[in-house]
């Protein structure tokens, strides 16, 4: 690997699209934890959380606020990649920055996260 490359848990295989939009997580233990998409691909998302109580490699499940309906939510399992301090533009609740890469990349729902990129741009939350 040379010094330009990323680390392997930074490697993205799809458009990285930033973002604040609602997220529950779901650890290993069952506990659920209030969350906000930070970047989002079809193969993972970054978020903003909530807790420290959470562990490099740890299986997670999202329930991902992307669709235009609030009340309807996409489901995806993965496990976390990353795990880094908040930057200070991102404190204030959130206590980790959790990388997860999801366990099979989300096309079936390419769709929605076009849909979610663009609602991202019009409120000014791409980067």
């Amino acid at each position: 690997m040379s010094d330009s490359s990323p680390p392997p848990s930074d490697r993205r295989s799809g458009e990285r699209h930033l973002a604040c939009f609602p997220v529950a997580l779901e650890r290993s233990d069952g506990a659920q934890r209030a969350s906000v998409i930070r970047d989002l691909s079809e193969s993972g998302v970054l978020l903003l959380v909530r807790t420290t109580k959470i562990e490099l490699g740890e299986r997670v499940r999202l329930q991902l606020h992307i669709a235009e309906d609030a009340e309807t939510y996409r489901t995806a399992e993965g496990r976390v990649v990353r795990i880094e301090e908040p930057s200070a533009a991102e404190t204030g609740p959130w206590l980790r920055r959790v990388a997860v890469q999801f366990d099979e990349p989300l096309t079936m729902y390419a769709t929605d996260i076009a849909a979610f990129r663009e609602r991202a741009e019009r409120l000014g939350l791409r980067s």
